[in-house]
């Protein structure tokens, strides 16, 4: 666990005290405890010059700054252009003396067109003959970057009723939590719903976030999925298991922690049907997982189970906007791991799990960083 924490500290472009605090205690940490494995007869010594290089990270980062530019990636692309393209370009006979005059050429080339490109833009951006000025409150303000919900034009399962939400999604509790909603939200509805109503499925919710300024530059993406299993079709065609992601949920604003946030298995996504007025927001029915409890001791990930309300799982229909991102749990094995356990059902079989801190650095710096 400590390897694994100074790895994802590791990582982060932007270091903060706090962060290389942490990278330190993660390496003492593994120091502390390195014994055991020699105790185990896993490893005979730790005279291992990798490992000895883990102890200089923290000064290498407060002399040159982070080491998001530090990787393998770069000479193994230059091996490709100074090297094999060089020796391409040969007649395979002393290589040495005309891959060197081939670089240079290929140099000189990159040279000069960089130039002619420094012309061009000096004379599009050439002073014109008249001034114009634009007043201060006129200029244009940029929107702010927030976190964006998509949807399919068209909804990948149309009109669906109510007993196959039940039965292919295992939205058991839909009618009473969809009921719970309208109350809540649109308490001027006339029609309640029923078994006869029927709604548009979508297969995902593409959720397009902000960029995290300490791990990229990028905006961040990622799919929140609630599929039914497909059954194999004729023919050589396979069929594919049942895809309900498991998802954080917070009140529609972007978190950088996981202070109050709620794990949820997300099993529909929909629209209101029009007879219940007109709702622009899309919503989905989700089940409930408890509240986050302290981290486990041994292994840092904070422990969750399955919500129960009255016998039955403890489910509610929400704003597809309110879900953050999804998440990763991985079941409670305890002292032995039930064989009949596989990754179709084992969110269905299992009844503790871990909320999995490593499944990206983005979901590590939320559980590690406040």
């Amino acid at each position: 666990r400590a390897l694994l924490d100074f790895s994802y500290y590791a990582q982060l472009r932007v270091h903060s005290t706090e962060s290389l605090n942490g990278l330190e205690r993660a390496l003492a940490i593994f120091h502390a405890n390195k014994d055991v494995l020699q105790q185990l007869d896993i490893r005979d010594h730790f005279n291992i010059p990798k490992l000895h290089q883990l102890s200089h990270y923290v000064q290498s980062i407060l002399l040159f700054g982070a080491t998001d530019g530090f990787n393998s990636e770069l000479p193994e692309r230059l091996h490709i252009d100074f090297a094999k393209e060089a020796y391409r370009a040969s007649n395979k006979r002393d290589y040495e003396e005309q891959m060197a005059l081939w670089l240079q050429r290929q140099e000189a080339v990159f040279l000069r067109g960089s130039y002619l490109n420094w012309l061009l833009e000096q004379s599009q951006s050439a002073p014109t003959n008249f001034t114009h000025t634009v007043p201060v409150n006129t200029l244009p303000i940029l929107p702010e970057q927030r976190t964006v919900h998509s949807l399919a034009k068209t909804p990948a399962y149309p009109q669906r009723s109510v007993q196959h939400l039940v039965t292919a999604h295992g939205a058991s509790m839909f009618l009473p939590a969809l009921k719970l909603f309208l109350r809540n939200h649109m308490p001027h509805a006339i029609i309640a719903p029923g078994l006869q109503d029927r709604f548009d499925v979508f297969r995902q919710v593409v959720i397009t976030a902000p960029p995290n300024p300490l791990i990229s530059e990028s905006p961040r993406q990622w799919r929140v999925r609630a599929t039914p299993e497909v059954l194999p079709g004729r023919g050589r065609k396979p069929g594919s298991p049942a895809k309900f992601d498991m998802a954080l949920t917070s009140n529609g604003i972007q978190p950088r922690t996981l202070e109050g946030m709620r794990v949820g298995q997300v099993r529909v996504i929909f629209t209101l049907p029009r007879q219940f007025g007109t709702y622009s927001r899309a919503l989905a029915y989700i089940e409930w997982f408890t509240p986050l409890r302290e981290p486990d001791r041994s292994s840092g990930l904070h422990q969750l189970s399955r919500s129960t309300r009255r016998l039955h799982r403890n489910a509610a229909v929400i704003h597809v906007d309110e879900i953050a991102r999804p998440c990763h749990l991985i079941p409670r094995m305890g002292q032995a791991v039930d064989r009949g356990w596989t990754s179709a059902n084992v969110y269905e079989s299992a009844s503790d799990f871990y909320l999995n801190s490593f499944i990206d650095l983005d979901t590590f710096c939320m559980s590690a960083i406040d």
